[in-house]
């Protein structure tokens, strides 16, 4: 049974749990529940010390985390994993035929697989690690940084947009090397750096990241499921499937994940964003930044 200091989680399949289960988890417990989640069900379907060598954790973390998820032990998980299997088996949506290869569609073929990923996404993220990042974005003893990479750095640009709404003390950092470079100087234990790292893994970017970390910042990392060599250092990484029909890794996925993060950080600053967004529209409607209905357009001759 759970420990008495961590309410059980609500009933439902395994991977219900592993997704929405209450806090306290420890991070080699995390360690156990990314692992199950990156490959589910098959990742549960081994033994204990299989498990944990994969987790990079001890046999007696994987048989605690099975117990803070309300089963008696890993057996009583591992029967509730092939109880899944048999019934997801046994369904006739799953007994139909897989759609015909698109291959002379390659819109469709595109459209399709991304669309496959972000469901990975949706079903491969634990709840808890959402919740982690919400935590550390919403600290106000913190300042933020977004770093991306030669094109996750438009991920970056759209994270510090959102977060610059919801929060002060947010910057993006972009701009030449040198520039970027530079702003090192200034960081220090009392920043976060949020940076984005997918294959090809740029060399400045992960060594932009080692040097803030070295300084005492914390990393949170958003990367593929390959893992940047940053996340060997990052306090918190989420990854997110890339791979898609086309030449080029699609940036759908790890957006969701953004959307998803600021979502959560949105409903954690409830009582304070819309102050502040209030006086963003009113700066922007003093300076005719944006178009308010009735106002002509600038340049725009009127009768």
């Amino acid at each position: 049974m759970p420990p008495p200091d961590v309410a059980a989680p609500e009933q439902g399949t395994v991977r219900d749990r592993l997704m929405n289960a209450a806090g306290g988890f420890s991070n080699a417990e995390l360690k156990v529940v990314r692992t199950l989640l990156a490959n589910y069900p098959a990742a549960g379907l081994t033994t204990i010390s299989r498990l944990a060598k994969a987790a990079e954790v001890s046999d007696p973390t994987v048989m605690r985390l099975a117990n803070r998820l309300g089963y008696d032990g890993f057996g009583d998980m591992q029967s509730a994993l092939l109880t899944e299997v048999e019934a997801h088996m046994r369904s006739p949506l799953t007994l139909q035929p897989a759609q015909p290869a698109m291959a002379g569609n390659a819109f469709q073929a595109v459209l399709q697989t991304t669309l496959a990923r972000c469901d990975e996404v949706a079903k491969g993220t634990a709840t808890a690690d959402y919740e982690r990042a919400v935590a550390l974005l919403a600290d106000p003893k913190l300042r933020l940084l977004c770093l991306g990479g030669r094109f996750s750095r438009f991920l970056a640009g759209i994270l510090q947009r959102c977060l610059h709404h919801l929060r002060p003390g947010t910057e993006f950092l972009d701009g030449s090397g040198a520039d970027i470079s530079d702003r090192l100087a200034d960081v220090d234990k009392r920043h976060l750096l949020i940076v984005f790292d997918y294959r090809r893994y740029q060399s400045d970017t992960v060594a932009f990241a080692r040097q803030a970390h070295a300084r005492g910042a914390v990393v949170l990392l958003f990367t593929d499921l390959w893992r940047s060599p940053i996340a060997e250092f990052a306090a918190l990484t989420l990854t997110a499937p890339t791979d898609t029909e086309s030449p080029f890794d699609t940036l759908v996925s790890p957006l969701l994940q953004v959307e998803a993060v600021v979502a959560g950080l949105a409903r954690a600053l409830e009582a304070e964003w819309p102050d502040r967004v209030a006086a963003l529209e009113a700066i922007r409607t003093e300076n005719r930044i944006t178009l308010s209905p009735g106002t002509p357009e600038p340049g725009r001759r009127t009768e």
